[in-house]
């Protein structure tokens, strides 16, 4: 298959600007002496390789400051590498941020029509495509308003649908798919998966694992700028968990602390974390506020978690997720930032969630809790099937159910049409 991109040992530099400038003394003092100082510099990238075959869904996962963006950039050509080659065959198109490239003093027709003509339309090209880029991104009633008006979600529909009917031989997308209510993300998807029938080429970033599986052929995982691996989305993101763990066992150790604390309790399961902040308890309660072990499906939970800040941590970002006894994820959620929905946290307090309801088939579930830094590098403490809860539901007679959801599934039987048909000719 033909190749579209191609990276060859990319490196990129950064020099890093000192705290403050410069007096102009200082300046002369050096320039008369011959003694200037060098600025530090700081490798982004090392010797990252790959080849990016034609029509093919590519994915790069890192932690936040491994590189990620950094390559993006380079491969979009908005930045050159101070080391490398990179080879590109066909148009490129990126949206590396949200409203990257877009002029606020420009109205969002305006501005479709730069970015259009940027990615080499010509203004009839780029006239005939705008109804349906402003259709898409559902703009019709703000696309005359300068787009410093624009929300975040406004400026992501926009970038996202102009670039999607620009024809990029090769898109690249950053996050993209993280901000945006859950309707138009799933529209997204639909367009991204058209793309993908009709032979684009894509790059993608995504913090969500399930992204990367849905999406991606092949992932790069990157690791303070270096290439960790490279190969299926399952292999990947086994890597990258892993590097999750190593990162958490060498801060634990920097800080003198044990990298696995012991569970809760004594309860099964696996407990990792720098234990900079802890979850002391897990407990639930139904809707009466009575604490249980067990719930029916209809009924749902109240999860609350008892922590404790036991370092100077402002902030924590907090998940949840329901997961079945063979470890099948049913349900996930996330806070980014607690103290953003919360406010400042105290250093000992209680976090809740409540589910209205579990519309689950009866058995086992376990909720997998944990607190991490915002910036989800590390674990400060990851509670894995610790926390068990028995969900209870009524089995349905004469029939067998498999899965994790509970329906209420309702049979019947009719005569087949040829059987009435025949005997509507007999009357």
């Amino acid at each position: 298959m033909p190749t579209a991109l191609s990276a060859i040992k990319v490196s990129k530099r950064f020099r890093l600007r000192e705290g403050r400038p410069r007096t102009l003394r200082e300046s002369f003092t050096h320039f008369l002496t011959g003694h200037f100082t060098k600025a530090p510099t700081i490798w982004a990238l090392e010797d990252v390789s790959f080849v990016l075959e034609r029509g093919r869904t590519f994915g790069i996962i890192g932690h936040n400051g491994a590189g990620k963006s950094t390559l993006l950039r380079l491969l979009c050509g908005v930045s050159l590498p101070t080391s490398g080659l990179i080879t590109r065959r066909g148009r490129v198109s990126g949206i590396l941020e949200l409203g990257g490239g877009f002029n606020p003093d420009l109205t969002g027709r305006q501005n479709v029509m730069t970015a259009g003509i940027l990615n080499g339309l010509t203004a009839r090209e780029v006239k005939a495509r705008e109804k349906k880029i402003i259709s898409f991104a559902e703009l019709e009633d703000f696309i005359d308003q300068p787009t410093r008006t624009y929300s975040a979600g406004m400026y992501l529909r926009l970038a996202f649908s102009a670039a999607m009917e620009f024809e990029p031989s090769i898109l690249i997308l950053d996050e993209v798919l993280a901000v945006g209510d859950e309707r138009f993300q799933n529209k997204c998807m639909e367009r991204i998966a058209g793309l993908k029938r009709a032979g684009t080429t894509l790059i993608v970033t995504s913090h969500s694992p399930d992204q990367i599986r849905l999406l991606c052929d092949d992932v790069l995982v990157l690791e303070e700028g270096q290439v960790a691996m490279q190969g299926d989305p399952e292999s990947a993101l086994a890597c990258y968990h892993d590097l999750l763990r190593q990162r958490t066992e060498r801060r634990a150790s920097q800080l003198g602390m044990p990298s696995t604390p012991v569970p809760v309790g004594g309860q099964q399961g696996s407990r990792h974390g720098t234990s900079e902040a802890a979850i002391r308890a897990v407990r639930f309660y139904d809707h009466r506020e009575t604490k249980v072990e067990a719930v029916r499906s209809a009924d749902g939970v109240i999860v609350e978690l008892e922590y404790e800040l036991t370092a100077p941590v402002k902030d924590v970002a907090v998940i949840l997720g329901v997961y079945s006894e063979l470890k099948v994820k049913c349900f996930e959620t996330a806070i980014p930032s607690a103290e953003s929905m919360f406010g400042a946290l105290p250093r000992r307090g209680t976090i809740r969630c409540s589910l209205p309801s579990l519309p689950l088939l009866p058995g086992c579930y376990y909720l997998n809790v944990g607190l991490y830094p915002c910036d989800w590098s590390y674990m400060y403490d990851y509670h894995w099937q610790m926390h068990p809860l028995q969900v209870m539901g009524q089995t349905v007679a004469n029939h067998k159910a498999t899965g994790v959801v509970q329906l209420a599934p309702s049979w019947s039987a009719g005569k087949g049409v040829q059987t009435a048909q025949q005997e509507m000719s007999l009357t």
